[in-house]
């Protein structure tokens, strides 16, 4: 699109007025269960910055619009918005700007800022509630989990991933077919059709996981290496999620366009059902110009756009077919790429149709694990009963509360150890862990280093130095909390 020099008061004129001041405190969305009752002129004016936000992240054309007239540029592209209320969401010169300074310059933005803050907060809130989990052994096996990953891969990428609790796949495999996803989807072979085997089915596993998880089940969605929308029930499919969990599960799709009368028809059905949060994946400049098309800024309030098309600011995770395509290109793996997974599991992955749970959890993509998460354990069931089982001996096996007399003691692979004076230290371009001011410490972080010993060897050769049994296994659990022991499955 070809711009032209447009004075800035007839842009002014092209751009109605944007609320400034009928609301007299930010204050106001601090609290609400629906978005209803905010005034709908301000709903439709945050609509509009967000698709500006979206326009300027996902078009390489645009952004250098913006960068010579941005008044132009948002009459051109039919954005009404004034750009000067949000100039730093665009202008550089503003990246070294406080919060506290922004908020002042710019109150509109900082009420957009707010709005999704805390809309998004709520909708991580009512997706995870986790912290009453009924599953002690499994509470503490994700926060090990989490505290691995905190310390593998980028500030940014971690802040990113939720641990969702559990994801299940209706389908197996997946009808899009994009040649950078991240978990490597094969094509779609088969659908778990809601009829009444599968629909019985599906429900009692619900609410067996329910059973077993208490409230962390409620952080679940379903899908993963497939697309929602290839799933002619998948409405239905969640209809009992909501019905047995009370919390309407997150949706990410790729088809948006492909009956945008279905999209719209779920959209509403998941306000309804108080979902706070939907994803449409956007794979090309085509795609996106489509979507803001079809779709109001109002309609696309609660919906983020994940932006995968070429003109866009995001890389492409290393991991999966991406992986694949960056190492027939020569760019090998890395050890802190700038993403190396796509995974937000921290769980258990379901396949419906295989019948079949492997417990996750991410990881930078590399040769042994290419799809960016660790598979723990895996297994099959026929029912409800033989799940029941399997799970409870996957938490069994997998998830101990403390270290295990018979756990082989080592350090991860990752982390490069260095003995000290009064301790050690483990380190690599992510996090430093230092284990200090005790003499003990040091000769602990020897035997592990060692890798040849297991927790109980470990306690009987310092027993031998005169240090207690219970100091060791404190040690060793502080290890192990903090996430610096080698906890993956053997090959």
């Amino acid at each position: 699109m070809q711009t032209q020099k447009l004075d800035e008061q007839l842009a002014l004129q092209l751009i109605p007025p944007l609320w400034k001041t009928r609301v007299q405190s930010t204050e106001q969305f601090g609290s609400f269960e629906t978005i209803d009752w905010i005034d709908p002129q301000l709903l439709a004016e945050i609509g509009q910055i967000k698709r500006f936000i979206e326009r300027w992240k996902a078009d390489r054309e645009f952004r250098k619009q913006v960068a010579i007239d941005p008044y132009n540029a948002c009459v051109l592209y039919g954005l009404k918005v004034n750009p000067e209320d949000i100039r730093p969401k665009w202008d550089k010169n503003f990246a070294s700007s406080s919060e506290e300074q922004i908020a002042e310059q710019f109150p509109l933005l900082k009420l957009f800022d707010q709005f999704y803050d805390q809309h998004l907060e709520r909708a991580v809130d009512v997706g995870i509630p986790i912290s009453s989990s009924a599953n002690s052994h499994f509470w503490a096996w994700r926060e090990r989990q989490i505290a691995r990953v905190g310390s593998q891969v980028k500030a940014y990428v971690h802040r990113e991933i939720s641990h969702f609790t559990n994801a299940f796949e209706l389908s197996k495999g997946c009808s899009v077919g994009c040649r950078f996803c991240g978990v490597a989807a094969p094509r779609l072979n088969d659908i778990f059709i809601y009829n009444p085997e599968n629909a019985k089915l599906w429900r009692e596993v619900l609410e067996n996981m329910t059973s077993i998880l208490g409230s962390a089940f409620q952080g679940s969605f379903c899908y993963w290496a497939t697309d929602p929308f290839d799933n002619p029930d998948y409405e239905k499919f969640c209809a009992d999620y909501y019905a047995i969990t009370k919390v309407f599960p997150q949706t990410t799709t790729a088809q948006a366009l492909k009956n945008p009368e279905r999209t719209r028809a779920f959209l509403e059905f998941s306000k309804k059902k108080n979902s706070l949060f939907n994803r449409f994946s956007i794979l090309s400049l085509k795609m996106f110009e489509q979507i803001h098309q079809e779709f109001s800024p109002e309609e696309l309030l609660t919906v983020k756009l994940v932006l995968l098309n070429d003109e866009a600011e995001d890389i492409k995770a290393h991991t999966g077919r991406q992986r694949e395509r960056n190492l027939q290109e020569g760019i090998a793996d890395k050890e802190l790429p700038d993403q190396g997974t796509i995974a937000c599991v921290s769980g258990f992955l379901f396949n419906m149709v295989e019948r079949s749970v492997k417990l996750i959890s991410p990881c930078n993509a590399n040769e042994r694990w290419p799809l960016g998460y660790i598979v723990y354990d895996q297994g099959t069931f026929t029912n409800a009963d033989e799940l029941n089982n399997l799970i409870e001996r996957m938490i069994r096996d997998n998830m101990p509360l403390t270290v295990r007399p018979y756990d082989l003691m080592r350090f991860r692979e990752d982390l490069k150890y260095e003995n000290l004076s009064d301790g050690f230290q483990l380190a690599n371009k992510v996090k430093t862990f230092k284990f200090v001011n005790d003499p003990y410490w040091s000769d602990l972080g020897k035997m592990i280093y060692e890798g040849n010993k297991t927790a109980e060897q470990i306690t009987q050769l310092l027993a031998a130095q005169g240090v207690l049994s219970d100091q060791t296994s404190y040690y060793l659990n502080v290890l192990f909390e903090r996430g610096v022991l080698d906890s993956e499955p053997k090959p």
